[in-house]
């Protein structure tokens, strides 16, 4: 009964902190003046729908349980790279202050809880905050050193940033730009270059390019095994 206990307790601990991490992100961007887009903590999320209203849903996708925080600028601008740089470091140094808030009362009182609650998500924005590549792209802290880098590592983020406004937004990719995605076909991570081929396709179709439409196909089946099931399942959702 009491390893059920201490198992319970180290989920709830993980979604908590998990939590506070994303919306680490979310308040950082919504302090910048940004609007709210996107929360995931385990299976249920929150959302801003096609309508602008806020609601709240049941996420199928098991891989966005360990959570998922977003927000999105209201204008373009140039400062937009700069908030999204803050915004990158605003979930882990969340789990951090939540860690070094609980942790104390955690030792005092050597409540379990208390002490996942410290050690836990201490150990998430540290580990958020090592410059590690993961299996679909890079840790925040990570993309935040690329982004203030030189070269194709500091295109690529640059290019990310924009495809992924642009994702939300749901702009036409007519008005998009060859150059504003060109970086993400150059990228040395698979699953980065897969969304480069896929915005390239997506780029031809919406101009009626059918020569490369195709060809463009055909350089995404030819990494797709080295591509994170997740990646795939993404693209195939925005077509």
């Amino acid at each position: 009964m009491r390893i059920i206990i201490v198992l319970l307790a180290a989920v709830l601990s993980y979604l908590i902190a998990g939590a506070v991490h994303e919306m680490g992100h979310v308040v950082v961007g919504l302090l910048s003046g940004w609007k709210f887009y996107l929360l995931v903590v385990g299976p249920v999320g929150i959302r801003r729908n096609e309508n602008d209203k806020i609601s709240v849903y049941l996420e199928k996708n098991p891989a966005l349980w360990g959570g998922v925080g977003g927000t999105f600028p209201k204008t373009e601008s140039p400062d937009n790279i700069k908030v999204w740089s803050k915004i990158l470091l605003g979930g882990p140094v969340a789990s951090i202050i939540m860690g070094c808030a609980f942790l104390p009362f955690g030792i005092l009182t050597l409540n379990a809880l208390l002490l996942m609650l410290g050690f836990m998500p201490i150990g998430m924005g540290i580990a958020c905050l090592l410059p590690l590549k993961t299996g679909i792209t890079y840790t925040d802290g990570a993309r935040w050193r690329r982004l203030h880098g030189e070269g194709q590592v500091k295109a690529e983020e640059i290019a990310l940033f924009k495809m992924a406004i642009n994702d939300i937004l749901k702009k036409d990719m007519s008005q998009i730009e060859y150059t504003d995605f060109e970086p993400l076909l150059h990228a040395e991570l698979p699953a980065i270059k897969y969304y480069g081929y896929y915005y390239s396709y997506m780029f031809y179709k919406s101009r009626n390019d059918e020569e490369n439409v195709q060809k463009t196909l055909g350089l995404m089946d030819s990494i797709k095994k080295n591509v994170p099931k997740i990646v795939i399942d993404d693209c195939t959702e925005k077509q």
